[in-house]
């Protein structure tokens, strides 16, 4: 394993700060979302469609140090953040961040940890959705919607996971690295 230094533990700290601001704002978001589509009965595809805004710190965390376990503290990281910002949503983002920090995790193990590209990414995405669509389907009662609604929140959950756990991560790493190459010259 590799060893842990002071830098990717100050880099680890910046993104649970950073994320843990994002994190509380997608709550607010989702609140008006849901109180939109509650007439309509759809309230839950609000957290759904906003899922990938609350998964991000763990696929950033994991591109950026490279180790074991960065995905996972990342997500933690994160959700505490969020937590101690005032977070409608109390202790539990902790759950839902380890959860999450998990299913990230499983997608960067699938490539033993030598892989931090666009296809670790997709099956970091892959693991977020599995992981965090169990937990919730039990968590929030999903057995009693039909199957086909089932369907349907989890292709949209895949689809927000996908758009900001893959494109937008891949977008701010490479981001990072013109800045890192700019000053290489």
């Amino acid at each position: 394993m590799k060893k842990w230094s002071t830098k990717d533990i100050i880099i680890l700290a910046l993104i649970g700060f950073l994320f843990g601001g994002i994190f509380l704002a997608a709550g607010w978001v989702y609140a008006i979302l849901e109180t939109a589509l509650t007439p309509l009965g759809y309230a839950p595809f609000a957290n759904s469609i906003l899922f990938g805004l609350w998964v991000m710190a763990a696929p950033v965390a994991a591109v950026l140090i490279k180790k074991p376990g960065s995905a996972t503290l990342g997500e933690v990281l994160g959700a505490l953040a969020e937590m101690l910002y005032g977070s409608f949503f109390g202790a539990a983002v902790l759950v839902s961040g380890l959860v999450q920090g998990v299913g990230s995790e499983v997608g960067f193990l699938a490539t033993r940890y030598k892989r931090y590209d666009t296809f670790s990414l997709f099956l970091s995405a892959v693991g977020i959705t599995l992981f965090s669509f169990a937990y919730k389907y039990f968590q929030a009662g999903y057995e009693a919607f039909s199957v086909g609604m089932i369907l349907a929140i989890l292709i949209v959950r895949f689809i927000s996971v996908f758009f900001f756990g893959v494109v937008c991560v891949k977008l701010i790493l490479n981001i990072v690295n013109k800045v890192q190459n700019s000053g290489n010259k």
